[in-house]
């Protein structure tokens, strides 16, 4: 017995070695990046094993190697477009934080926070779908960059396109995923961030141009017990992805009330009264979200839910929104304040 005591123990110690290997992420598909000025883990996923399928993937696997969730195959429009995105090359995207730029609701009014039908914002314009049972978890929206141009004008401004949740809510936990479309200087900028409300935004190298078209997920997930914002977009035109998870800032509390498709007068150092950027019109198509524990998409349109205009104090309108169908919708720039 004594003599396979030694070689037993050896084994049951490599064994539980091996276990604890597993558990931990493999460095070779994702890794966490120090952003200054972050105390939350940000981890990049950038691979997956060879042979590896998400469409066969199992949920826990999809999590693991931080793709987003899989609809219903029944879904035919939400699977193929899951599919094509899983399909593009991830990029080893760098993370870089952005002080005083922001992307919270101002409403016109204390009436118009988190009530159904026409409401007025002082920053945002677009559509939300506001409570309901069970909360909201995941919002998806694809979209084209819009063409800013403002050659005629010799402001600054600042303007994005993002999907989020919790943004038109009594919670602090918002977290969004989008593009932003600066005209500074006499020239445009553009540029893909992330952001996890209380935290600013976050800029991400996805390479960004006018004109390019954008998907875009965010959503909350729960792996070892711990919560975090899931971020996933993709350009169609470079078929190049980013992946990436914000672990949960510390006092924050997942509500999952609200889901929002907006296009925004953004937050800078404390102020949203720059001029909007002239865009024309802007087009965002997939404009859907899902509910904890459903992979069945819930359409803009489908259920309670906000139509947010864009004015100034006074009540002139900057920016509105409309529908096309009900899974895709028009931005309409109206004026400068």
């Amino acid at each position: 017995m004594k003599k396979l005591a030694l070689p037993l123990l050896a084994a049951c110690c490599m064994l539980l070695a091996a276990i604890a290997y597993a558990q931990e992420p493999d460095p070779a598909f994702s890794h966490v990046v120090a952003v200054p000025g972050v105390a939350s883990e940000v981890r990049v996923f950038t691979g997956a094993p060879a042979g590896f399928d998400p469409k066969t993937a199992s949920d826990e696997e999809l999590l693991t190697y931080g793709f987003p969730r899989r609809p219903d195959p029944s879904d035919v429009k939400a699977y193929k477009r899951w599919s094509e995105i899983a399909s593009f090359t991830r990029e080893d995207v760098t993370v870089t934080l952005n002080p005083g730029k922001s992307h919270r609701p101002v409403p016109k009014s204390a009436k118009d926070a988190g009530k159904a039908g026409n409401v007025e914002f002082l920053n945002w314009s677009g559509y939300a779908l506001i409570g309901g049972s069970p909360k909201f978890d995941e919002i998806v929206g694809v979209w084209v960059v819009a063409n800013i141009g403002t050659q005629f004008e010799k402001f600054t401004g600042y303007s994005s396109t993002w999907v989020g949740i919790d943004g038109d809510c009594s919670c602090n936990d918002l977290i969004q995923d989008g593009t932003e479309q600066d005209w500074i200087g006499g020239s445009a900028h553009y540029y893909s961030w992330v952001e996890f409300i209380p935290l600013d935004e976050m800029r991400i190298s996805l390479t960004v141009q006018p004109g390019d078209i954008m998907y875009a997920s965010s959503a909350m997930v729960v792996k070892d017990g711990k919560t975090y914002g899931s971020y996933n977009m993709a350009n169609y035109n470079t078929r190049k992805t980013a992946s990436l998870t914000i672990a949960m800032p510390s006092g924050d509390k997942f509500s999952g009330a609200s889901a929002e498709w907006i296009m925004e007068r953004t937050e800078v150092d404390g102020s949203f009264e720059n001029p909007l950027p002239y865009y024309a019109f802007d087009y965002m198509d997939n404009a859907w979200a899902y509910r904890e524990g459903s992979n069945k998409e819930i359409d803009y349109l489908s259920e309670a839910g906000q139509h947010i205009t864009m004015v100034t104090p006074g009540g002139k309108a900057l920016s509105t929104a409309y529908e096309q169908d009900g899974i895709s919708l028009w931005f309409e720039w109206l004026a400068y304040p």
